[in-house]
């Protein structure tokens, strides 16, 4: 089992985001392998395997930068992709604060799985697959306008657990709803 902790978007917004998907995800190119609706997520720390005696660390840890922490106003600002590898929608708000707070959280209890890139909020919708180089550009031309706008009040971090594969299944294993204030940050 891998972990990451990550903010879901509602349903609202997955509607939304599928309905826009539904219209360029049905053609012969490029080839993509879409993401499912319950695997979307906004990934604030990516934890890999979590050995079960740091759990309940984990989980207490977590649970401080959620009282910390108040709800984050998001919307979803495009698409793009990272290296002509992962299409994603742009999601922009206030979140590094929060994702630096569940990394150092992680790292504390001993979940740190030493990924240091910069966090860049986004939430994955689709993955070229291996040994292809498909032309992105209409796509994400034909998302970016389409996926621009949503929002909502992330008002919970979550901790999944995903079985990995070519075909993951994503399980919530915990939540708690971000109880701060501004000025408790």
């Amino acid at each position: 089992m891998r972990y990451f902790v990550a903010l879901l978007p509602p349903p609202e917004v997955v509607d939304g985001l599928a309905a826009a998907i539904a219209r360029v995800s049905g053609r012969p190119e490029p080839r993509l392998r879409w993401s499912s609706p319950p695997q979307w997520h906004v990934t604030l720390a990516f934890l890999g395997p979590v050995d079960p005696a740091v759990r309940p660390a984990l989980a207490e840890r977590l649970g401080r930068v959620a009282r910390r922490h108040p709800p984050v106003e998001v919307r979803l600002g495009g698409a793009g992709h990272f290296g002509g590898r992962v299409l994603w929608a742009r999601v922009n708000g206030d979140l590094g604060p929060l994702a630096t707070g569940v990394r150092r959280a992680a790292a504390r209890a001993g979940a740190d799985h030493g990924d240091d890139r910069p966090f860049r909020a986004h939430l994955t919708l689709a993955r070229v697959p291996a040994g292809t180089s498909p032309d992105l550009r209409e796509v994400v031309r034909e998302l970016d306008e389409a996926i621009a706008g949503s929002s909502w009040s992330a008002g919970a971090i979550t901790l999944m657990s995903s079985d990995g594969g070519p075909a993951p299944t994503y399980r919530v294993e915990s939540e708690w709803e971000l109880r701060g204030s501004a000025a408790s940050r």
